[in-house]
């Protein structure tokens, strides 16, 4: 089961090419992605705007199941949830 958080976490991202993250760093911690389970895009218009995330469930180095996206064009990266 996965706790949503009530306001996304900022998080610094780490990418390669394709835009599929290596590494993320939460709370000053940096820690390696070491599976991408899923990947999915959902855009949604939000008051007139139309606003794209790309979601990814991953897993990390410290045993991390979470929920991140990367809410375009801002190009910001957000930890959405966590599984348990």
């Amino acid at each position: 089961m996965a706790k949503i958080l009530e306001k996304p976490e900022e998080l610094k991202v780490t990418m390669n090419v394709r835009g599929v993250p290596l590494t993320l760093a939460r709370n000053g911690e940096k820690q390696r992605v070491t599976r991408v389970y899923r990947s999915w895009q959902n855009t949604e218009d939000w008051w007139g705007k139309e606003v794209t995330r790309n979601y990814f469930m991953v897993k990390t180095s410290k045993g991390l199941v979470c929920d991140i996206y990367r809410d375009m064009p801002d190009d910001i990266w957000y930890l959405s949830s966590i599984h348990e």
